[in-house]
């Protein structure tokens, strides 16, 4: 039951990402100025479609705000007698917030200068993850001793840990580079358009970045593969590890798309949202390999 609002809060994280993917699908960023968090200086602004969709995206956030706050003084009120993991888990989220609210606003105040929101990009996953990651730890139920059943199960969760890992930090790098390659402005030349601001000016550093990028997709589909090889063998979190690898696929298919479309905003928005639900679902994974289905309660001495 404890979980529940978590999972919750986790479910509008990832509303509030879609909703900031549509502000970059509709060119809406820069659509409210540089006040923040009031629009063109204003708390009700002058509504066109695009002061709407950013206006919108920056009052869901605020409305997330308080979720994650509140989800977070519940974890911490319903943990169990010992339990580090939500001990750690429900400040983390609230660190996270506090630090996305701060990127945000001053990637807003600066007019999103060229790089600066693949760091707002980094911090919005990293507190995805550690959302997913509080919501697992909430889940488990609690035991008071390990039956022959619980050790069973934690072998086969370290048979897939270490690959679960390693899909998510090469899914992770994989996500950022992309944010990076197009945030930096290096995608507009790379594909030979005219970029209203730039962090360098060389095709070469751009096409570099990308390359990298494609190499790094190639490589997260093939750990994905071994990734489920594991899951088979261990016959742990295969359905989960089955939806990885078809989402894996799935992003690497709009990838190409969004290539062929010289990135168009609409294909990379939904590059990224597709890489967002997979690093969630591979979030989840990690967080029950390393967490557990059950919690140990220590014995009172």
């Amino acid at each position: 039951m404890r979980h529940r609002f978590a999972f919750l809060t986790t479910f509008i994280t990832i509303l509030a990402l879609m909703l900031g993917n549509l502000v970059v699908a509709t060119n809406s960023g820069d659509a409210c100025g540089t006040t923040y968090p009031q629009c063109n200086g204003q708390w009700i602004p002058d509504f066109t479609i695009n002061v709407a969709i950013e206006y919108s995206h920056r009052v869901f956030t605020m409305f997330l705000g308080f979720f994650i706050l509140i989800n977070s003084i519940l974890a911490w009120r319903r943990r169990y007698p010992g339990e580090k993991s939500v001990k750690i888990l429900a400040p983390l989220t609230s660190f996270f917030l506090l630090l996305q609210a701060a990127t945000g606003g001053v990637n807003v105040v600066l007019s999103s200068p060229p790089g600066f929101t693949t760091l707002d990009v980094n911090n919005s996953l990293l507190l995805l993850v550690s959302l997913v990651f509080l919501a697992v730890a909430l889940k488990r139920y609690p035991i008071n001793e390990l039956e022959p059943q619980h050790i069973e199960e934690r072998r086969k969760l370290k048979i897939i840990s270490t690959p679960s890992l390693i899909v998510f930090l090469l899914l992770f790098f994989e996500i950022i580079l992309g944010a990076f390659f197009k945030h930096s402005r290096a995608s507009k030349i790379s594909f030979g358009q005219e970029p209203d601001k730039l962090l360098f000016e060389s095709p070469l550093i751009a096409d570099t970045i990308y390359m990298f990028h494609t190499i790094m997709a190639v490589v997260v589909v093939v750990y994905a593969f071994w990734f489920l090889f594991y899951a088979l063998k261990a016959q742990m979190l295969v359905i989960p590890a089955m939806i990885v690898m078809v989402l894996v696929i799935l992003n690497g298919v709009i990838g190409m798309l969004a290539h062929y479309m010289d990135l168009a905003n609409w294909s990379s928005s939904l590059h990224m949202f597709t890489s967002i639900v997979t690093l969630a679902v591979i979030s989840y994974i990690l967080a029950k390999a390393y967490l557990g289905f059950h919690y140990l309660i220590p014995k009172q001495k």
